[in-house]
């Protein structure tokens, strides 16, 4: 699966990195393996949302928010939070 991120999603990802290297390396790689191994039988911490946030999913890394959508082939990454900041827009 092809990964594109949001210039958004970009932004905090980089602001993520200046603080905590750690987390940051941590949402890329859980990025990278779910868009590996999405079809496999490997278990993610997926949800589907609902409210503004609908049609897209939530990938739980650590306290973290991935807020993505995808198709089978495209992965595309809106948004990566904090999970207190995650759905409050």
């Amino acid at each position: 699966m092809d990964i594109r991120y949001s210039e958004k999603a970009e932004r905090q990802i980089k602001k993520i990195h200046k603080g905590d290297r750690k987390s940051a390396a941590m949402i890329i790689e859980a990025i990278e393996n779910f868009a590996a191994y999405s079809s496999g039988k490997k278990n993610f911490d997926i949800k589907i949302l609902k409210g503004k946030y609908g049609d897209f999913k939530r990938l739980r890394v650590g306290n973290y928010r991935v807020i993505f959508e995808d198709n089978g082939t495209i992965m595309l990454i809106y948004e990566v939070k904090h999970r207190q900041e995650a759905y409050h827009d």
